[in-house]
């Protein structure tokens, strides 16, 4: 099966590309544009001085192993449009376009219904192809946003199911996870300044996750703590079990009461949210290191092979094998 990865001329050509992208006149800070609201002048600020330091891509940055993406302000409507079923070539990857507003406004519609103003701390999720398109109105005074270009397989189809369910629009604060991680992302784009593939990985799956938990039960920051404390203790040691009935006894709780105690702090069941951070540090093993598959279920704690070869295709939609050669 093709690994996914282009011939190297291909990946050449999309780095120059994306280096093009984010060399051109409209990145933020090289024209004119709106005001920001006072929430947002600082966001956008980081993200103008992100912009000052702009590297080319390493020879491992390629389409599916990392992502592209920009920050922009646009003034002409009559050279900003774009149309999701028009976007492809025969060859080009699906993707997905994330864009967030921090400064003036845009249009994004679906065909057939009326169009949505995206205003500051307003963004949108487009799956690309799909029946879609966003654009800069006449009525608009200026549009500045950041945007990313995702290709990753797997958060793909993660996203597209969130958006079915809760739809393309997202709303955040400055200081929320959404936007932290969208400005890392937009900074990683300019400054290319991740350690490797396997980072630039974990950076769009928080930034994915920061997504789910806003639009479904965002966690409050007791939630945030009580997800960073269980973390924590998973990675210090993953082969140690750590069962709902020893987290519930610590409390002084049922496993059940601990179950609902958890899921309605932080959105998520607590047997998920062990297994995620288990699969997540199985995916950096077979990463950095060559230890056998068998090796690595026992150093993260799944009962054998079979086991986390099952876990790891329920989180990661392929083997641990074909995993480690994809991104190897």
């Amino acid at each position: 099966m093709n690994s996914g990865k282009p011939a190297r001329s291909e990946a050449a050509l999309w780095r120059r590309r994306s280096f093009d992208v984010q060399a051109s006149d409209v990145v933020v800070g090289r024209t004119v544009g709106p005001e920001p609201p006072r929430p947002w002048a600082r966001t956008l600020r980081h993200v103008i001085d992100a912009s000052h330091e702009l590297n080319e891509a390493p020879s491992w940055w390629t389409p599916v192993d990392a992502y592209f993406g920009s920050a922009e302000t646009r003034t002409d409507p009559s050279s900003y449009y774009w149309d999701g079923m028009k976007r492809l070539g025969r060859r080009d990857r699906p993707l997905v376009i994330f864009q967030f507003t921090f400064a003036g406004f845009g249009h994004f519609e679906l065909y057939g219904r009326p169009p949505q103003k995206v205003t500051p701390g307003t963004g949108f999720f487009a799956s690309i192809p799909s029946r879609h398109r966003y654009y800069l109105p006449e009525t608009s005074p200026g549009w500045s946003f950041a945007w990313l270009g995702i290709y990753h397989p797997y958060l793909l189809r993660r996203i597209a199911k969130q958006v079915a369910a809760t739809g393309p629009f997202v709303q955040a604060s400055p200081n929320s996870p959404l936007v932290r991680h969208l400005v890392r992302l937009v900074r990683g784009a300019f400054r290319k300044d991740f350690r490797d593939r396997l980072e630039v990985e974990q950076a769009l799956f928080e930034f994915t996750l920061a997504f789910e938990r806003l639009v479904q039960a965002a966690p409050s920051p007791e939630g945030e703590r009580i997800l960073e404390e269980l973390r924590s203790r998973v990675l210090a040691d993953p082969r140690r079990p750590l069962g709902i009935e020893l987290l519930a006894s610590e409390r002084g709780m049922t496993g059940t009461a601990f179950s609902h105690f958890f899921r309605a702090r932080t959105g998520l069941t607590p047997a998920h949210f062990i297994s995620e951070v288990k699969v997540q540090e199985a995916a950096r093993l077979l990463v950095t290191t060559h230890l056998s598959l068998d090796r690595i279920a026992t150093e993260c704690g799944f009962a054998n092979g079979n086991h986390f070869s099952k876990v790891f295709r329920r989180f990661r939609h392929q083997s641990p094998g074909r995993y480690r050669r994809s991104v190897g």
